[in-house]
């Protein structure tokens, strides 16, 4: 078995000069070293991959998913890890975000150009995209997407990061301009990188006002230009994509089909990767690591995510409602030996959602509350907790510090986490009844606020755009825990016109004291990702902005 312990992201060939120079300046989050284990990159002619390293055409992998996906179109579902690594090998971008959080790549587009106010970004499309039933990809498809984007009736829960656009002008056929209100850092990224482009011939049939109602009519009516379309979709059990035959990358992908098999528990994911069944796992247990060590067929790779967990407090339910009574929970929990008990070396303490790959000096910046049992009492006194029966538990009216805290089935680290939360907690008097979930019922309740407490994830926004997470236009939305702050509101803005990433700092130095002050949310840990994939798979570069990022390139060699 090959085992890297770090496996930096694949550096690309770097864009031609006038894309580079055109590009967002992206923060270098951490120093990119050598290629450890790098395939040769696409291009050129594909044999019978026969022990030279040469990509070969045919064969296909077998991707197991925690969940299903939500649907074939991204702006009526939750933002899923399965929905979004999925519908990203089926449609394209106008530009691609690159691993070193710096450089872009073209995609739909084969250049893109400011305007001197930096309020109009031109994009000039390629001229060789078509949809998979040979309508060619243009400027329309463009404005038809952004229309989507801001239509309430679609009510996208990603709209908040084009409202800085005022329109967007169909210039010709293959060129297209947003013009914006005002400048800002991450323009390029949220119009150009942040959504994908749909197609307007073929969805433009239905009215907006019917579009989430109605996911299956979409997946009837598909068509796609990434480099696989859709070959067939057993919900709750699999998806299977083939190669696009029109995809604009002569020769890619290299692989004929790609099977989603949806295998909810971890344990089964790593037992059907042992066997041969599957090919690729998103996440491993650290409990893991050492079976797949041993095994010879089997390559680990681990690599930082942008995912952060934590625990979500309904705000609106009391105890949740008073800040003191956050903060206490927060100062309750022993992070360091919650996470060395889960997870070991391969996770680390967060305070907040600012990952310290996007935010260079962010680890020894923005530190999390430590562990502080005594004070966690104080403060539950303060606010008129006290435990007088003598039970170990704090009351208040007489009514007791307890609640359900929630999480989702099948993932072993949030449910460990359940059971030493409940344990740590009860120390400074606080009963928690832990509850996993099926992760569609979670969802539900989630959304509709019938939860006390839960612990989940996110994946972060490159952007350092937080809106979703604490703005009050967001409640109701990804806000779910209904926190509203004015100063966090004035701060997100404010932040937001910052010019460059640089401006930036002072204004996340003030959202993480706020954090720190209020806790919304208490954020647990940020983990590296532990994935396993079968030798025989090639060119798989997994990274922390998509673990399929190169799916396109990948390719399979023959058994051993």
């Amino acid at each position: 078995m090959r085992r890297h312990p770090f496996r930096h992201p694949r550096v690309r060939p770097r864009p031609s000069r006038r894309v580079a120079a055109l590009a967002v300046p992206l923060l270098l989050a951490a120093a990119l070293g050598g290629c450890d284990g790098c395939r040769r990159p696409a291009g050129g002619a594909a044999d019978d991959g026969a022990g030279d390293g040469t990509p070969r055409r045919g064969g296909q992998v077998v991707i197991a998913l925690t969940s299903d996906v939500g649907a074939v179109n991204e702006v009526i579902v939750p933002a899923t890890v399965p929905t979004a690594e999925v519908l990203r090998r089926m449609f394209l971008p106008l530009v691609e975000e690159m691993p070193d959080y710096r450089t872009v790549e073209p995609r739909l587009a084969e250049s893109w150009e400011f305007s001197d106010d930096r309020k109009t970004l031109t994009f000039r499309l390629r001229d060789d995209v078509v949809w998979s039933d040979g309508v060619p990809v243009t400027a329309r498809d463009v404005e038809f997407t952004y229309r989507a984007w801001t239509d309430p009736d679609v009510a996208w829960g990603g709209a908040f990061t084009v409202e800085a656009v005022e329109r967007v002008e169909v210039i010709d056929e293959r060129t297209v301009a947003f013009h914006f209100e005002r400048a800002y850092a991450s323009q390029l990224l949220d119009v150009g990188a942040g959504a994908l482009i749909l197609p307007a011939h073929a969805w433009g049939e239905l009215p907006f006002s019917e579009w989430r109602a109605s996911a299956d009519w979409f997946r009837e009516n598909l068509v796609v230009d990434g480099p696989f379309r859709l070959a067939s979709w057993a919900p709750q059990h699999e998806i299977v994509l083939e190669r696009n035959p029109l995809y604009y990358e002569e020769g890619l992908p290299y692989l004929d089909r790609v099977i989603f098999r949806v295998v909810p528990d971890q344990t089964s994911q790593l037992t059907q990767l042992l066997n041969g069944e599957v090919d690729f796992v998103f996440q491993l247990s650290p409990d893991d690591v050492a079976r797949v060590e041993a095994a010879d067929d089997v390559e680990l790779v681990t690599y930082w995510s942008r995912g952060v967990i934590f625990i979500g407090w309904n705000l609106s339910k009391p105890p949740f409602d008073d800040a003191r009574v956050r903060r206490a929970l927060t100062l309750g929990i022993d992070r360091p030996t919650l996470i060395d008990s889960i997870w070991g070396r391969f996770a680390r303490p967060l305070a907040s959602p600012i990952v310290p790959e996007m935010v260079p000096g962010a680890a020894g910046r923005f530190e999390p509350l430590p562990y502080d049992p005594e004070r966690a009492r104080a403060l539950l006194a303060e606010a008129g907790w006290e435990d007088r029966d003598g039970d170990g538990v704090r009351e208040k009216d007489g009514r007791p510090l307890a609640f359900t805290l929630i999480t989702n089935t099948g993932n072993r680290q949030r449910e460990d986490a359940l059971v030493i939360l409940q344990d740590q907690l009860r120390r400074v008097g606080v009963a928690i009844e832990p509850r996993a979930l099926e992760f569609n019922t979670l969802v539900g309740q989630v959304t509709s606020g019938a939860y006390d407490a839960v612990i989940t994830a996110w994946v972060m926004p490159t952007t350092l755009d937080y809106r979703f997470a604490y703005a009050t236009s967001e409640i109701g939305g990804s806000n779910f825990v209904g926190y509203s702050d004015p100063r966090m509101d004035a701060l997100l803005t404010e932040m937001r016109e910052a010019p460059d990433r640089e401006a930036m700092r002072p204004y996340l130095a003030e959202m993480h004291e706020i954090q720190q002050r209020d806790q919304p949310y208490t954020f647990l840990w940020q983990s590296q990702r532990i994935s396993g994939i079968r030798e025989r798979v090639h060119g798989a570069e997994p990274n922390h902005l998509y673990s399929l990022f190169d799916l396109r390139e990948w390719w399979v060699g023959p058994e051993r």
